[in-house]
């Protein structure tokens, strides 16, 4: 064979070699810098959810019951949210049973009796004041079979931490998400500072069903370390699920503090969460009626008299001056003898 023609050869399949590698490179590099499409919701598979499903209503079995095996941690809001996901129309009621195995009836229909329809959310906060698994039912009130969708998710947020700022949230001194029995009262101690300004937030966090039922009144007193009662609400109504209500209080004494609540309701219990942050000091604590205390009487081995300070420069010089007039006397009187003494 030619010895040009073997080069050639060789020539040819190195560049098909060549060719073959850049293709292979270039495609893997395409592959990678080309996202692949997700067609998943990725809030169908986000980790936060309880409960999201699709489930069936129908005139045969007409609820849906999670019996115990829903997971709720203290003191975190939960959102409860459904909707009507066929052509259909239906009353709903939702009831909750916590840890204790207390009820709460959470949700019913829209008032005036009104149904609800297709592709029509309603969602429930819920926070909680124990920790532990809870119990809830969805009760369908229906003519025909329906599908409805179902989530529960862990907001992420604190009971309060939604209506405040962060940087308020994270300072308060005293934080509470408490359950309350009809006619429950709690007392709570806490340390407050002299001539503060102190702000006292609260609110409801367990939603209320009926309207008749939506009645939730407090008394709020407080009394300082030396008992001054402050009467701050007298059954005052609270407002609706997650509003919150707050009043600033300014503090004459320091010491311990008596905060009393007793709330009234017209169901078995509701939840409630309540904050005290410290906002300013409001005086300098400048009181005449209470004048400092007098110097302590002078001690009997202390000094008395006029005291003379001297600079270490003028000490210097005054013992240089002394030296002088005392040496150089002296030396005229040494040298006059020696010059007696030669003479001789």
């Amino acid at each position: 064979m030619d010895i040009k023609k073997v080069k050639k050869t060789y020539r040819s399949e190195i560049l098909s070699a060549l060719t073959i590698i850049t293709l292979l490179v270039s495609f893997s590099m395409f592959s990678t810098t080309i996202p692949i499409s997700n067609t998943m919701d990725p809030m169908m598979s986000s980790g936060p959810y309880l409960v999201n499903k699709v489930y069936n209503f129908t005139t045969s079995r007409d609820y849906v019951n999670f019996s115990k095996n829903i997971y709720f941690e203290k003191p975190y809001i939960y959102d409860i949210s459904f909707e009507i996901v066929t052509p259909h129309t239906c009353h709903m009621n939702i009831s909750l049973w916590d840890p204790v195995n207390d009820k709460y009836d959470i949700y019913d229909s829209r008032p005036g009796n009104d149904t609800l329809g297709q592709f029509q959310p309603e969602e429930i906060p819920f926070g909680v004041a124990i920790t532990g698994n809870y119990t809830l039912t969805f009760q369908a009130h229906l003519d025909q079979n329906l599908n409805i969708h179902i989530k529960i998710i862990n907001s992420g947020l604190k009971c309060l931490q939604d209506a405040l700022p962060p940087t308020t949230f994270s300072h308060l001194d005293l934080y509470k998400v408490n359950k309350f029995y009809k006619g429950t009262t709690i007392l709570y101690n806490i340390s407050l500072k002299t001539d503060v300004l102190y702000r006292f937030y609260f609110g409801r966090y367990s939603p209320i069903a009926y309207e008749s039922k939506k009645y939730t009144n407090i008394d709020f007193n407080i009394t300082s370390s030396i008992d001054i009662e402050y009467t701050i609400y007298i059954n005052e109504s609270l407002p609706h699920v997650c509003i919150i209500e707050s009043f600033d209080f300014g503090t004459a004494v320091e010491g311990l503090y008596n905060i009393t609540m007793t709330i009234y309701c017209r169901v078995l219990c509701v939840n409630i969460a309540y904050g005290i942050i410290e906002v300013e000091k409001i005086a300098d604590e400048t009181d005449p009626n209470d004048p400092e205390p007098l110097p302590d009487p002078p001690n009997n081995n202390t000094r008395t008299g006029i005291e003379y300070n001297m600079p270490v420069e003028w000490t210097i010089g005054i013992i240089i001056f002394l030296g002088a007039m005392v040496g150089v006397p002296i030396l005229i009187v040494v040298n006059r003898k020696k010059k007696n003494a030669t003479g001789i």
